[in-house]
């Protein structure tokens, strides 16, 4: 009987504290943006138990808003070009799309601007927090939630807080929208409606640094190896660059 009791008590000795997982400590919101940027490891150790996303969100609409304030100009003469140069159309469609830009009243291009940017956004990080947890749960084993995914997804994307300053200060410098950051830069800009262009185009600066959040933050939400969560992030991008580039060729 005490043999017994001595056994169900060895049973029921909680682990030690050396193999008890830490909770990660609690952080504010302006300690996760520093944390994203300084140390994303600890920063996304906090994530794992605390999706939280709407923070990072608002900011990048913000910034996405100043940019397109500042870069009005610029971006509506891009595309104007776009259409000029467009094989796609005819020449009764640009004259019509022609048309409708230069009625466009300023008030009515933030609108369309900051509307399509708050929807656009949000489609576009649901899309992809899906895609993460799709692969991650159901191709590689793993377990997470779709609140964590979007999570990774969107606070991946505060790297445009940088992003979207630098290439706006290139644009109001060079005085137009074809401004980059990524290897398209050996390229001239003349062939940018180029293959070869636009896949050079895809490796870029900022999206490297995005790519690499990504991973960081899929491994430890996961419990993947850092080798494991990079081959996936990354395969994932170069499919999305595959697919994008090869639609574009089809419609534009």
């Amino acid at each position: 009987m005490d043999e017994s009791l001595n056994n169900q008590n060895n049973q029921q000795e909680p682990m030690p504290a050396s193999e008890v997982e830490p909770a990660a400590p609690k952080l504010s919101l302006w300690q996760q943006l520093v944390k994203v940027f300084s140390d994303p490891v600890n920063f996304f150790n906090h994530l794992r138990s605390n999706p939280t996303w709407l923070f990072p969100f608002l900011l990048i609409v913000l910034m996405s808003i100043v940019f397109t304030a500042a870069t009005k100009d610029q971006m509506l003469e891009y595309r104007k070009q776009l259409i000029l140069d467009s094989d796609k159309m005819t020449e009764e469609m640009k004259d019509m799309a022609l048309e409708q830009l230069e009625n466009m009243t300023p008030t009515a291009y933030y609108i369309q601007s900051v509307v399509g940017s708050v929807i656009g956004s949000a489609i576009v990080f649901a899309i992809a927090a899906g895609l993460f947890l799709l692969t991650g749960n159901f191709f590689l084993g793993g377990k997470a939630t779709f609140k964590q995914m979007f999570a990774l997804y969107v606070w991946g994307n505060i790297v445009s807080l940088v992003e979207m300053p630098v290439k706006m200060i290139l644009i109001l410098q060079k005085n137009s929208a074809e401004v980059y950051t990524s290897l398209a830069l050996l390229m001239d800009p003349q062939q940018s409606d180029t293959v070869l262009f636009k896949l050079l185009n895809a490796v870029d600066i900022f999206t490297i640094w995005k790519i690499i959040l990504w991973s960081i933050g899929f491994g430890i939400i996961y419990r993947f190896s850092a080798k494991k969560s990079y081959l996936t992030v990354i395969s994932l991008y170069v499919i999305y660059v595959l697919i994008s580039v090869g639609l574009g060729r089809l419609f534009v």
